[in-house]
C-alpha cells in the first residue's frame, strides 16, 4: 500500500487487508462466538462498508484518484522496507508469554509503522485517513496475536470508532474542499501566519 499511486487500488488493498484479518479472527475463534462476531463485524464494516464509503467519497469530491506523496515511490518503498525490518526485528521482543499467535506480533508492529508512514508522507486528507486505517488494522492484529481476542464490547467499540472516524473525516474533507477548493494538505501550510 505504501508504493501504490492509485487511490482505487489503495482502497481495494485496504478491503483485502480487512478480509484477511477477518479470516484470521475466524480461524482463531475456535467456535467462540465473541471472536466470530468480531470477525463478522470486521468483515462487514471495514471490509465492505468503509471501502464503499471511501469510493463514494472520492466520487463526490471529484478529486484525482492519484496518490500524491511528499516522497517518491522508491523512497517510500525503501522507508517502508526499513520500517518493516524494524517491526520484524523489534516486534519479537513484544510477544507476551502465552500469546495466541506470536509470529503475528512483529507483522502487527510493522503494520502500525507503515500506517504512520502513510499518514505522515501523503498529501491528500483521504490518503492520510487510509494511513490511519492501516495503523488501526495493525492494532487489531496485535490484539488478536497477543490475546485470544479482546472482550467483544471492546472489539466492537474499536470497529465502530474506526467507522465513526472515517465518516467524520469524510465530513471534514468535504468542509475543507468547500472552504479552500482543494484537499491537498501541503497547500494548506500557506495559511500559517
Amino acid at each position: 500500500m505504501v508504493g501504490r499511486k492509485s487511490l482505487d487500488a489503495l482502497i481495494r488493498l485496504y478491503a483485502l487487508q480487512n478480509v484477511l484479518l477477518a479470516l484470521l479472527a475466524f480461524g482463531l475463534a475456535q467456535g467462540e462466538w465473541p471472536l466470530v462476531l468480531a470477525g463478522l463485524v470486521l468483515l462487514l464494516l471495514k471490509g465492505v462498508l468503509i471501502p464503499r464509503y471511501l469510493f463514494w467519497l472520492l466520487e463526490r469530491l471529484g478529486v484525482s484518484h492519484e496518490v500524491e506523496s511528499y516522497l517518491s515511490i522508491p523512497l517510500s518503498l525503501l522507508l517502508g522496507g526499513v520500517l518493516v525490518g524494524i517491526g520484524l526485528r523489534v516486534g519479537s521482543s513484544f510477544v507476551l508469554e502465552g500469546a495466541q499467535l506470536p509470529e503475528a506480533v512483529p507483522v502487527a508492529l510493522s503494520l502500525i509503522l507503515l500506517g504512520m508512514l502513510s499518514m505522515a508522507s501523503r498529501k491528500k486528507a483521504v490518503t492520510q485517513v487510509m494511513g490511519f486505517l492501516g495503523l488501526e488494522n495493525g492494532v487489531f492484529l496485535l490484539a488478536l496475536a497477543e490475546t485470544h481476542g479482546l472482550p467483544l464490547f471492546i472489539e466492537l467499540g474499536v470497529a465502530l470508532d474506526a467507522f465513526a472516524a472515517v465518516v467524520l473525516a469524510g465530513v471534514l474533507i468535504f468542509r475543507i474542499r468547500t472552504t479552500f477548493g482543494h484537499i491537498d494538505t501541503a497547500r494548506m501550510r500557506d495559511l500559517k501566519g
